[in-house]
């Protein structure tokens, strides 16, 4: 629950930056890593216009891109519609209890204890 007096601190109205953003750097180009693809997009002078957020989601959605690019290239698969079930497994149980899809210590295990055992 928030607290009405924490509110100003949570919604990230700070006087001093966190000790844990402050440690990538002091301004908007050192902490977020897509800060520069962003700007290539809407150009410098629109980039003072560009909330944080924006940024961050932007840097959020590449990063996930090429986790997803190279979850196809480990797979052998060169188009998102070729991934099936087969190629993925869940990081946590509560993953795998939600989507069906095995946990990872779980896949291919039985494959595993047969090489194993020659």
């Amino acid at each position: 629950m928030v607290k009405p007096e924490q509110r100003q601190r949570l919604s990230g109205n700070w006087d001093a930056l966190p000790p844990n953003v402050a440690q990538y750097g002091r301004s908007a180009d050192e902490i977020f890593a897509g800060y520069y693809e962003v700007e290539k997009k809407v150009g410098s002078d629109e980039m003072k216009h560009i909330p944080y957020g924006a940024i961050a989601m932007f840097t959020l959605a590449d990063k996930l891109a090429a986790g997803l690019q190279q979850l196809l290239a480990g797979a052998r698969k060169f188009n998102i519609n070729e991934i099936t079930r087969n190629e993925l497994f869940s990081g946590n149980r509560e993953t795998e209890a939600v989507t069906g899809i095995p946990f990872l210590t779980d896949v291919m295990d039985d494959s595993a204890k047969q090489i194993l055992k020659g």
